[in-house]
């Protein structure tokens, strides 16, 4: 037995009927995972296709295996002005990476702005995004985040489509029921409403 077929086998015992429910509530497809993916949850809004999953990370750390598990949620479109930026607790700076090539942003909320690293490309469209406060609010309400726009693979090496941006969301909390799961899809649409809005973003054609 692989290592991820082992850790998912315990794992899976403690989402998989949670999500299958809150793909159906939500008019979503829950998807069997093949070979190294894991199962997947896709729910449609407005045109846009949203991926929810769990992400485990194994490594090998002096003969000791390690695994660290997380929430995953990713979104391609089609950027219309290249708008990029990254949101991460700052406890978290150093487990993500440091940053380059984006400039430092506070919102002007003096509690979002002493618990969040904000980096980005566009310091008008980066802060109307994140005033908003629906999005403020479930990003507060959240133990750890790591919210970004990119154009290039995610932090562990997700790929993109060339040409396409990704809205990419990733935490250490591994969600479990239907209420923490249906905030996490309300924030993914209320950010694509303000994208929208922004003339940010293009829903992708699916087949």
């Amino acid at each position: 037995m692989s290592i991820k077929t082992m850790l998912y086998s315990i794992f899976a015992k403690d989402h998989t009927s949670v999500w299958k429910q809150f793909a159906a509530e939500n008019n979503g497809n829950y998807i069997i995972g093949k070979g190294s993916h894991f199962d997947r949850v896709e729910i449609s809004y407005l045109n846009y296709l949203i991926i929810f999953d769990q992400y485990i990370f194994y490594q090998v750390v002096g003969g000791r295996s390690f695994d660290t598990q997380f929430t995953r949620i990713r979104m391609e479109f089609k950027s219309r002005d290249d708008l990029q930026f990254r949101l991460t607790h700052q406890y978290l700076v150093d487990i993500i990476g440091k940053i380059f090539g984006l400039q430092d942003i506070q919102i002007g909320d003096k509690l979002f702005d002493r618990s969040f690293l904000i980096k980005g490309n566009d310091e008008f469209k980066v802060q109307t995004l994140l005033s908003n406060e629906v999005i403020k609010e479930i990003i507060l309400a959240q133990k750890d985040i790591h919210l970004q726009i990119l154009k290039e693979e995610g932090v562990y090496d997700e790929p993109i489509q060339e040409g396409n941006s990704m809205l990419y969301f990733l935490s250490k909390t591994m969600v479990k029921n239907i209420e923490d799961l249906n905030v996490l899809l309300k924030l993914y649409k209320e950010v694509i409403d303000q994208l929208s809005k922004l003339g940010s973003a293009q829903a992708l054609k699916h087949s």
